[in-house]
């Protein structure tokens, strides 16, 4: 057998012709993973799924909130308190706090009024209730005491 054998020249050929078919074949599916995975497509494929998916929940949440009012205005009204949990703190510490003045205010002037018009309804009614004879204590209560 020599090099121009026609059967060794068919196989070579055979060969070349597997091994540019292969390199087309694995250069196509370098190309497509390339394009698969390009960043710009991943993140359009997320946004997309994202979008779907907050749809689906936004849709879900009106279902629920048709089908269950007050247990939605519920949540919604929780939620809203715990985000404005300080504010809503600080808004009833300082309305005690006008309460609490407006009260200690009152019972100055009502002292005021008392040593000025000693004979007024006010004065009369406070002397009234400080010379009430107190309420009858419970057996149990003055056992405690003791």
């Amino acid at each position: 057998m020599s090099n121009l054998d026609p059967r060794v020249i068919d196989a070579q050929n055979n060969v070349e012709a597997k091994r540019a078919k292969l390199m087309r074949s694995v250069s196509h599916a370098i190309g497509e993973a390339q394009r698969r995975l390009a960043p710009d497509l991943l993140a359009e494929q997320a946004w997309e799924k994202t979008k779907e998916k907050g749809a689906q929940m936004a849709e879900d949440a009106v279902d629920l909130a048709k089908r269950k009012p007050w247990l939605v205005g519920g949540l919604v009204a929780g939620l809203t308190l715990f985000l404005a949990r300080k504010p809503v703190g600080r808004a009833a510490v300082e309305t005690y706090g006008r309460i609490a003045k407006r009260a200690h205010e009152a019972e100055k002037a009502d002292d005021a009024l008392e040593k000025e018009a000693p004979n007024s309804p006010v004065a009369v009614a406070r002397r009234a209730k400080r010379v009430a004879p107190k309420r009858k204590q419970k057996k149990s209560e003055v056992e405690k005491q003791v």
